[in-house]
């Protein structure tokens, strides 16, 4: 608040919003008239893929690059949300972190929030409204809320037991096919040309090596996704057998979070977000024609806008509640 000579101007509250993936990590600085104060990008943040230590790295390293725009400005809110808070132990875990992280910096704002990626973008999206986002970019998951107060999450259990219908599990399925064909148990599939096209490998040997180089990341396998589209619309048998296998894992997290989340029959949107199905013309079709058919009362929007955003807006919801 700032008094002009009898009038008194108050503030835009600012807030501060972390969107941390598995990938990557987004911090942005907002102000609630929609002015965007600072932007900037790190690696992932799950910390059940990359540990605590890497997680503090990475936070520390982001908030300090922000730290003249945090100090000039009274931060009202800062909003924590991150991959890999699947339960009480991870919140406990992860906002331990964050905390350490915050008090390392010396950085204290009004108010503190910690919440898993997926919630917090779907709060956003949906504010008080009934709906359901389908995540599918490097991992998968699917969460809803019915309006009511309940909330419900399907997937998101990651890439060594999950994660099914996302960027690294077709990229995992489309290293199989390349292994069966070098060794002559699978058939032929143009998905190996383009596989080593894109990592700029030189053979099936080094590309099966590199997943266990120490610079291994499931975001590396998650890129070759990217080539499917076109093997399957080249008729290439695998790769059609990979879209099918994406879809009905895809369509089984949404029928599953849609009914857990009592939403069959209630008007609502359906949020797909993530590179692995926004980028995919051929899973995108797929999945509205599979919501259309199954569950009339949902319709499907592809986010217009980033997951930052989403954040951001549920952000200034708590501030302004």
């Amino acid at each position: 608040m700032i008094t002009m000579g009898m009038e008194v101007v108050e503030m835009p509250k600012i807030m501060l919003a972390v969107d941390g993936g598995a990938t990557k990590t987004i911090v942005s600085i907002r102000s609630e008239d929609g002015t965007i104060l600072y932007t900037g990008y790190g690696e992932g943040v799950n910390y059940q893929t990359v540990g605590a230590d890497q997680v503090i790295s990475v936070l520390q390293k982001l908030l300090i690059e922000a730290k003249p725009v945090l100090t000039a400005l009274p931060v009202e809110l800062a909003v924590f949300a991150l991959a890999g808070i699947d339960s009480d132990v991870d919140r406990s875990v992860v906002s331990n972190i964050i905390v350490q992280v915050c008090n390392n910096i010396n950085f204290s704002p009004n108010k503190l929030i910690v919440e898993n990626d997926a919630f917090a973008t779907l709060l956003g999206a949906v504010e008080q409204e009934p709906g359901a986002l389908l995540i599918s970019g490097t991992g998968s998951i699917a969460v809803a809320r019915n309006g009511k107060g309940k909330m419900v999450r399907v997937g998101g259990w990651g890439h060594l037991v999950g994660d099914e219908g996302s960027g690294y599990w077709i990229g995992r399925e489309i290293i199989r096919s390349i292994a069966r064909m070098e060794d002559g148990r699978g058939p032929e599939t143009m998905l190996r040309q383009e596989a080593l096209q894109l990592t700029q490998l030189p053979s099936v040997e080094a590309l099966a090596n590199s997943l266990y180089s120490t610079h291994f990341a499931v975001s590396t396998i998650a890129q070759l996704s990217m080539i499917l589209d076109a093997a399957v619309k080249s008729a290439d048998v695998e790769a059609n057998r990979i879209l099918k296998e994406a879809l009905a894992e895809l369509s089984l997290l949404v029928a599953a979070v849609i009914r857990k989340s009592e939403l069959q029959d209630i008007p609502c949107k359906l949020y797909l977000m993530g590179g692995a199905v926004t980028n995919s013309a051929l899973l995108l079709m797929g999945i509205k024609k599979y919501v259309t058919e199954n569950f009339p009362c949902c319709k499907v929007r592809i986010s217009q806008q980033l997951p930052i955003d989403y954040i951001v807006k549920y952000g200034f919801g708590l501030i302004n509640k």
